[in-house]
């Protein structure tokens, strides 16, 4: 496992961001999430101003509000492990990025703060691409792929 200064941090960067996407999910493995995702879209549709997102949101998200609920569970694990673990990191953080630009595509306009922890976080999954991360403290140090 080669572990330079550098990429301890994005080692630890990369942990992180997967502990925080474990985090999130934790609270949508419940009935109540699925239940009541259809009406939080209908929410972020009905007041995003950006026309493009919102017809999208009320086109395909809403009427598919269960497989897309889904899709955001499943993502948010996938990332959060993969990236806890460093195993598959430019995929996992590829998915972290996906998630977090659809996070702040709906919902940037309800305040700063997720307007700017959307960003920060899109930021930390380039840096965890681009700094070869899943090899300090990883599964990717020990060349599985």
């Amino acid at each position: 496992m080669n572990i330079k200064n550098g990429n301890l941090w994005a080692g630890l960067l990369r942990i992180y961001i997967g502990i925080f996407f474990l985090y999130a999910v934790h609270f949508k493995l419940n009935p109540s999430f699925f239940s009541s995702f259809h009406n939080k879209i209908a929410f972020f549709a009905g007041h995003d101003p950006i026309i493009w997102y919102s017809n999208f949101l009320n086109n395909y998200v809403i009427p598919n509000s269960f497989l897309f609920a889904l899709l955001v569970v499943i993502g948010e694990l996938t990332a959060g492990l993969l990236l806890a673990v460093g195993f598959l990191t430019p995929i996992a953080a590829v998915i972290g990025i996906f998630l977090n630009l659809n996070y702040l595509l709906s919902m940037y306009w309800i305040s700063s703060a997720n307007l700017g922890i959307n960003l920060t976080f899109i930021i930390c999954e380039l840096v965890i691409i681009f700094s070869d991360a899943g090899k300090s403290l990883g599964l990717d140090g020990f060349g599985f792929f």
